[in-house]
């Protein structure tokens, strides 16, 4: 397992809890977490050297996708080498470059909260587990987590992920921006309740990952924050109108939540 925050942390203590005997072995540059994680009994041996993958069955990269373009080309061949990351085009030709037996995947759950001391072994139960192939060793593995495999190819990924996931922590980034950075942010503060929460929650997220996201993912990020330009646009023309109809567009966003709803069995 390279890196032990959140989602890393997570799957060695799953692993664990699943198949008490298995070795998981555990690398991260951070003392104090490899420490952790061995008293947690989340790995069974901890060290910052990445050679200490070799003979490793299946290797997992729980880091900043940027970080692994680093990685990549360190890891043996002889393994099967995932990733836990949110991006998936990128890295897959980052690895097929390193030539290695590779399968992008993106477990599709977290938390607001990042690091070690966040990772809880239920993490990924009910999860969807999102691989560019399939990998009959690793989906075994994937299932023993509580969470299903979902065969998507890398660059389908990145642009459906774009729309539901990272322009949503942009929006929700800018939002908290543009709200705390106005004068009047110390009189609306007392003022702020679960509305105000609700939405800065994803803002809460890691900035080095959203980072790594946003620069391996543009394109798809910038289209959708296109489309949602136009909607904002609309409403705007609407509200400077004075136009009634604005009451409609809300009612379809009102029918769509619904539907959002009823298809989660909520």
């Amino acid at each position: 397992m390279v890196g032990l925050g959140l989602m890393g942390g997570s799957l060695a203590l799953s692993l664990r809890r699943s198949d008490p005997g298995v070795e998981v072995v555990g690398i991260d540059s951070d003392p104090h977490t490899l420490r952790k994680a061995v008293d947690r009994g989340a790995i069974t041996v901890g060290s910052d050297d990445i050679a200490l993958c070799a003979g490793a069955e299946i290797i997992f990269l729980a880091v900043p996708v940027n970080t692994m373009r680093r990685i990549l080309p360190q890891l043996p061949m002889t393994a099967l080498v995932t990733d836990l990351g949110s991006t998936k085009a990128e890295v897959c030709e980052w690895a097929a470059a390193a030539g290695l037996d590779f399968v992008g995947g993106h477990p599709m759950c977290g938390r607001e909260e990042s690091g070690f001391d966040a990772a809880r072994a239920d993490l990924f139960e009910g999860a969807a587990w999102v691989l560019t192939r399939s990998a009959p060793r690793l989906e075994d593995v994937i299932r023993g987590a509580g969470a299903h495999p979902l065969f998507i190819d890398a660059a389908e990924h990145d642009r459906l992920v774009a729309g539901i996931s990272h322009t949503a922590f942009i929006i929700s980034a800018a939002y908290l921006l543009a709200v705390t950075g106005s004068s009047d942010w110390p009189a609306m503060r007392p003022l702020a309740a679960s509305g105000f929460r609700d939405m800065t929650r994803l803002a809460g997220g890691n900035p080095e990952m959203y980072a790594a996201i946003a620069s391996t993912n543009s394109q798809n990020i910038v289209s959708w924050l296109t489309a949602i330009e136009a909607s904002l646009a609309k409403i705007r023309r609407h509200l400077e109108a004075g136009d009634s109809r604005l009451a409609e567009v809300f009612e379809d966003a009102h029918q769509a939540r619904i539907r959002l709803l009823t298809e989660e069995g909520r």
